[in-house]
Order: structure tokens, then C-alpha cells, then sequence
């Protein structure tokens, strides 16, 4: 039987908790390769800090950023699904506002920002972030 969340229940749900849980996983491994800490450092990412050193804003705002630096052209092909984790733990989750976005608008940033990864890798996410802060 499947887990049901949000009044509604089935394979999709599924597939999502199994996403939570390797997201976890992603950040967890993170954990481990971050230099100088030890246990009683507590958790390096857990807290009220996010990741990304940028403004809120809605997800509209940050779907525009994102569109303006992938340029005209539409991706062919889908971002591989570990992109599409390591675009939704390492970038998605750290956005300050991304605990207000509906499910819908979470999913559709984390598959531009998994596009951005793919074509321009780290350099990609650091021109988002400048992007976001207003740096550009």
C-alpha cells in the first residue's frame, strides 16, 4: 500500500517520498565531505541558514532568472534524473522562498536549474546566484 500525503495517494507519491529521501541522501553525503567539521559542530546545513546567499522571491521571479540565462532555445532532452536531485537539494531546497512555492512551481525550477547544471555546470549556478543577488 502506498503512503498517502496531501490527500492523495498512489505511484506518484511514492516516487516523491522516494525523491525526499535521496535528496537526504545527497545532502548527507555533503555532509560527510565538508572539511573540518566534527559531530559536535552539529549539522553544517541544517538551520534557519539557507545555502543560497540570495533575496526571496517567487518562483515566477526566479523562473524569469533563470530563462533570461538559458537563452531562446528549449531543452530537447530532459535533464538526467541525478542532475535533477543534485539541481533540487543543492539549489532548489537552499532557495529561501522555495518553502512557499507550490509543488508545481518547485518542479518546474528544479528542471530549469537541472538544464542550467547540464550546459553551464557550476559556473551556471554561480551566474544564478549573481542573477538573484542583482550582481549581473
Amino acid at each position: 500500500m502506498h503512503a498517502r500525503r496531501g490527500g492523495v495517494c498512489g505511484r506518484a507519491v511514492y516516487e516523491d517520498e522516494a525523491e525526499d529521501a535521496t535528496a537526504d541522501e545527497v545532502r548527507a553525503l555533503l555532509r560527510d565531505w565538508l572539511p573540518d567539521t566534527r559531530p559536535e559542530d552539529g549539522d553544517p546545513l541544517a538551520g534557519t541558514a539557507t545555502g543560497l546567499d540570495v533575496p526571496e522571491a517567487t518562483a515566477s521571479e526566479v523562473t524569469r532568472v533563470l530563462a533570461r540565462l538559458l537563452g531562446p532555445v528549449s531543452p530537447v532532452v530532459p535533464a538526467p534524473r541525478e542532475t535533477l536531485l543534485i539541481a533540487r537539494a543543492l539549489v532548489v531546497d537552499e532557495h529561501p522562498s522555495a518553502g512557499v512555492w507550490s509543488e508545481g512551481e518547485r518542479r518546474a525550477v528544479i528542471r530549469l536549474v537541472a538544464v542550467l547544471l547540464v550546459r553551464h555546470g557550476e559556473e551556471g549556478v554561480e551566474s544564478f546566484v549573481r542573477a538573484l543577488r542583482g550582481d549581473d
